[in-house]
């Protein structure tokens, strides 16, 4: 995953999270969808409104990875899946995500 990033600094800049953590993605932190101007609820066609991707609430998801941004921020490489808005399609994804956005997956024991 880190092949091609070298590593020179110490503590190191990223590290990978073996084996994947389980945590869930705040998707409105993680994805903003937020337009400036944005586009009125009215002009958006129904089929999208129920058809696209739900960017909104959380999801579980795998944390795989760490990685240090210039700006001292960090960001999580995490698997999960979306689901349309109306709950009949997914999308698996990995994706890099800010760290407000992840928090700990509670236990389910």
């Amino acid at each position: 995953m880190f092949e091609a990033w070298p590593e020179e600094f110490s503590p190191p800049l990223r590290r990978a999270v073996t084996p994947p953590v389980p945590v869930v993605v705040d998707l409105s932190k993680a994805m903003p969808t937020r337009q400036p101007g944005g586009f009125g609820r009215d002009k958006i066609a129904m089929k999208i409104k129920v058809g696209g991707l739900d960017l909104t609430g959380q999801v579980p998801g795998l944390l795989h990875a760490w990685a240090r941004v210039n700006n001292g921020s960090w960001l999580g490489l995490v698997e999960m899946v979306l689901w349309t808005n109306n709950g009949h399609g997914q999308l698996p994804v990995m994706q890099w995500c800010p760290a407000p956005a992840l928090s700990p997956r509670p236990s389910t024991g």
